[in-house]
């Protein structure tokens, strides 16, 4: 196995599967009929791709493409597998489906078969419920109607920011992290982007992230600022950007291939990327987002622990990662300016943290007590309003326009240069 420890495509795979990640949860909450609208949808945006009907089959919350009909076609010969599995599931996470009032976006995640044998859809089994969806209703004999309204009003927030990340109305701003220590004292270690509405949002932008983690959809929206945040590295190569990563988009995905593909032929951006992981979201499988993280850091790039402090974070998550860098939450240094609240707890997590990780930064620092806190505090790195604000014109970006979140989802082949099928945009 290459140091990537990407599983290669065998020749004799038989099968693309498609799993409708949320199409389950879509027939509980909004009925049988727009579930077989649902279903309609999915089967005309594959058509609208070239496909013929016979060489798709949908079987409970599964797509399945057959792989030796399309290598025979000519329109498809040139495609490299992966771009192809990604351009199909990108067709139908790409547009919201939408029927009389209600309005939501699939989950797709893409896998093929190694299999020889024709594959016997008796052998498909319902997927498990997604773990990082609100505790696993779907194993509840009864849909609870909090749950339910829950959920909804979810998705209506995600459709929203959804909507906006395609229609290119979300922003980066920067905000600086700064050393503290004596050699490097003022001097800048990174940038983190932040999400900002270009135009000022009429809903709250941390609440629809946090019903995207809530519902699964967050990955679409990790992976666009993560691309964009690459892309920024690529064309300056003075800059050390950090990007925010949900805990919950550390699956299984072939999108991870192409981005460890894309780091690995070029180290000098890995070298500068910082992936700041926040454990809001849950983990759906902890070995896989740990085989994650470590490719991540075999191929360059540092692992920041976000929030640390707050939250679902945990120390054992902290010594599971071996993350570079860890952020301790703001919340822990407001507890700390409190009167009467011993000056010893801040010191004593930021040494309990030094001790798995090289490098403690402080968010939320406000004021000068607070910039005396975190000094005496032991943390290497700190970052707030104090410092420097968050700023949609940073002074390396020399162009009079935002920096535009651009969707992952629109440029899942940007990462497979010259291997995208030519002369194909599969309908979109």
């Amino acid at each position: 196995m290459c140091r990537l420890d990407l599983p290669e495509i065998a020749p004799y795979s038989t099968h693309l599967r498609l799993w409708l990640v949320n199409l389950s949860y879509l027939q509980a909450l909004y009925g049988s009929e727009f579930h077989r609208f649902v279903l309609d949808t999915v089967q005309q945006r594959l058509l609208d791709c070239g496909l013929n009907a016979g060489e798709v089959l949908i079987q409970g919350d599964y797509v399945l493409i057959t792989l030796h009909r399309l290598s025979s076609q000519a329109r498809f010969q040139r495609a490299h597998p992966n771009a192809l599995a990604q351009l199909l599931g990108a067709a139908l996470e790409c547009d919201p489906i939408s029927q009389g009032d209600k309005r939501i976006y699939l989950h797709t995640q893409v896998a093929y078969h190694y299999d020889s044998r024709q594959y016997d859809t008796d052998l498909l089994h319902p997927p498990v419920p997604n773990p990082s969806s609100h505790h696993h209703p779907a194993t509840l004999a009864v849909w609870h109607k909090v749950w339910a309204r829950t959920y909804r009003n979810d998705m209506n927030l995600a459709v929203r920011m959804l909507d906006d990340l395609q229609d290119g109305l979300l922003a980066l701003a920067f905000q600086p992290i700064y050393h503290l220590d004596a050699k490097h004292q003022g001097a800048a270690f990174y940038e983190e982007a932040l999400i900002r509405h270009s135009r000022g949002a009429d809903y709250s932008l941390p609440d629809a992230i946090a019903a995207m983690e809530r519902l699964g959809l967050i990955s679409r929206l990790d992976r666009s600022v993560l691309g964009s945040v690459v892309g920024l590295l690529n064309a300056n190569p003075a800059l050390c950007l950090g990007a925010n990563l949900s805990a919950g988009s550390l699956q299984d995905d072939l999108w991870w291939q192409d981005f460890f593909s894309y780091l690995d032929s070029r180290p000098d951006v890995a070298q500068r990327l910082i992936l700041e992981i926040t454990e809001t979201g849950s983990i759906a499988h902890k070995p896989t987002a740990l085989r994650l993280i470590a490719q991540l850091q075999n191929l360059g790039a540092r692992i920041a622990l976000d929030d640390t402090g707050s939250g679902n974070s945990t120390l054992a998550f902290l010594v599971q990662t071996h993350a570079d860098i860890v952020k301790i939450d703001r919340s822990i240094l407001l507890r700390a300016r409190r009167p009467g609240q011993p000056t010893h707890l801040l010191r004593n997590l930021v040494n309990v943290c030094a001790d798995y990780s090289a490098y403690v930064i402080i968010e939320g620092v406000e004021n000068e007590a607070d910039l005396d806190l975190v000094r005496h505090s032991g943390a290497q790195g700190a970052q707030g309003y104090l410092l420097a604000r968050p700023t949609l014109t940073p002074i390396w970006w020399e162009h009079p326009s935002f920096i535009t979140v651009q969707d992952a989802v629109l440029v899942r082949t940007r990462f497979y240069p010259g291997c995208a099928p030519l002369g194909h945009r599969l309908g979109f």
